[in-house]
């Protein structure tokens, strides 16, 4: 949808300052090295925030605007997203400039077809206009299923996996248990592969975090050489400058250190839900082991109930390639549960005496 605007003259200005600024953002961004958005930010950001005075969220958008430009081709037009500008009314809009948000009358100039920007408007300048051009999605769409996001990948692996053991084994002297295990093997294929990269992206993101929180300590730590040596030297208009980047920077910590806090909590869940889905299989297969001797104790001609202990078998077997949980081994395995069982007697021996004492 095209938006034609009508500017006052200080309106005007204030757009066109606004352009000028995010062409010395995009001069700034052509002289970096960065590849992705991540070096991008760490290396520019900040940088242009400073000599530009561009609004937060158009110095994001410039970041990846940047990527699709052609160097040396001229700029004349600004991403835009739902927090740079918004309908007010039938006739009037809101931009956030360089100087702040205006507010400017528009006039509907027609539609056309196709929108592959990433940005969800543009801002754009010409010799005799200014205009807005918005990306509309027209027509009703189904609502999709939204539980992968309401659970988390890892939290539906979780139960997925618990149901193929639980729903499998109980019901195995039923119709068709195998059914119940192929069906959650198959939604273990498509989701697994997701659970392990969202671990991955948790631990990845981690990192970065503790990167730049160990940056910003070291920065504060140095502007307090600065502070104090600004204040000997009776500068004290820079170190009241330099306090207040620090003051800043300080204020950037506080929330690096609630981001860290809650992807520690986020790669513990994971890893213990992880945990969960081993232990889960350690318990299936004891059942499976019990069904198995079961079956040697009885004569050779297999009955409805036997089969379905050897499809279960299979089902369990499938869900172990899907998952990666390793197998038990063979060698020593009887030494291993007797070792587990002699560590809970302990354990359960360790909480009587707990509640014995009054520690409890």
């Amino acid at each position: 949808m095209l938006l034609n605007l009508s500017p006052s003259q200080e309106d005007l200005a204030a757009l066109q300052a606004t352009l000028n600024a995010y062409r010395a953002a995009l001069g700034i961004l052509e002289g970096t090295s960065g590849a992705n958005l991540v070096a991008l930010h760490e290396e520019a950001y900040e940088e242009i925030r400073a000599k530009t005075g561009l609004p937060s969220r158009m110095a994001t958008l410039a970041l990846r605007d940047h990527s699709r430009r052609t160097a040396g081709a001229p700029v004349d037009d600004i991403p835009l997203d739902s927090k740079l500008f918004s309908i007010k009314g039938p006739d009037s809009l809101s931009i956030a400039t360089t100087g702040g948000r205006v507010v400017v009358p528009y006039s509907v100039g027609g539609y056309s077809n196709g929108w592959d920007d990433f940005s969800e408007a543009r801002l754009c300048f010409s010799s005799s206009s200014i205009s807005i051009l918005v990306g509309v999605q027209a027509g009703l769409h189904p609502q999709k299923e939204t539980t992968m996001s309401n659970e988390g990948i890892l939290a539906r692996l979780g139960r997925v996996i618990a149901g193929v053991v639980n729903t499998a084994v109980d019901a195995a002297e039923g119709a068709n248990p195998v059914a119940v295990a192929q069906q959650a093997v198959r939604e273990i294929g498509k989701i697994s592969e997701e659970a392990r990269g969202a671990l991955g992206v948790a631990l990845a993101a981690g990192h970065r975090l503790k990167a730049k929180a160990d940056d910003l300590d070291a920065e504060i730590r140095d502007l307090d050489d600065k502070i104090r040596t600004g204040l000997e030297k009776g500068r004290d208009d820079l170190a009241r400058a330099a306090t207040g980047v620090q003051i800043d920077l300080e204020a950037q910590r506080t929330a690096l250190a609630k981001a860290i806090n809650e992807n520690a909590h986020e790669i513990g869940e994971a890893e213990a839900t992880l945990r969960s889905i081993a232990s889960a299989r350690t318990d299936a297969m004891k059942r499976l082991e019990d069904a198995k001797r079961a079956e040697r104790a009885v004569p050779a001609t297999a009955t409805p109930s036997q089969r379905n202990d050897q499809r279960l078998a299979a089902a369990l077997e499938a869900v172990e390639r899907v998952t990666g949980v390793p197998a038990k081994p063979v060698q020593g395995a009887a030494e291993v549960e007797e070792l587990g069982r002699i560590q809970r007697e302990d354990a359960i021996e360790a909480r009587l005496k707990a509640f014995r004492e009054g520690q409890r």
